[in-house]
């Protein structure tokens, strides 16, 4: 391999090291501000008052969809209506219809709530990959980053050892 290919395809592989760098900078607070909701926010049963899909209108005329869920619950000693969605809109109603289906009227549901808020809370919380899918994809991407940053360098390596390993010419 010529060493200016060799270099090149060293530049890109540390720019690709960079980029999960970055994305792993990224996520690492989200982790850390689902693990805080897991130490910190008390859990309690909540009552499910509606679950519905909701269609958010596009600028491209169609729809994205998304589900909202209402509990009534205690906390701290009061009465609390709290709200949640879905940790992503989908072109699919259908598959958020279904989603919607896993929290019936009526039924009895744990969730967690914000003791500085008691309205802010949280739904199937727990060491899930629900839970935690928003920093889960963020590291996931700069995983990528690292595979194909790996087998860059291994490419431009790969060549150097080729070229070491060729008996001298004379």
């Amino acid at each position: 391999m010529i060493p200016a290919t060799r270099a090149v395809l060293r530049v890109i592989a540390v720019a690709f090291f960079i980029f999960f760098l970055g994305f792993l900078g990224m996520s690492a607070p989200m982790y850390w501000s689902q693990y805080q909701i897991l130490r910190d926010w008390p859990a309690v049963e909540a009552t499910v008052v509606t679950s519905v899909v909701i269609a958010i209108p596009t600028t491209g005329g169609g729809d994205l969809h998304d589900i909202e869920v209402r509990f009534a619950y205690i906390a701290a000693g009061r009465p609390y209506v709290g709200v949640i969605h879905s940790n992503h809109l989908s072109t699919n109603r259908a598959r958020k219809e279904k989603q919607a289906q896993q929290f019936p009227i009526g039924s009895r549901q744990p969730i967690r709530y914000n003791p500085a808020d008691p309205r802010d809370i949280r739904a199937q919380a727990g060491y899930n990959v629900h839970f935690f899918a928003v920093p889960i994809f963020v590291s996931g991407i700069g995983l990528i980053f690292l595979v194909f940053g790996l087998l860059i360098w291994l490419v431009s390596s790969r060549g150097q050892r080729a070229a070491s390993a060729e008996p001298p010419s004379y």
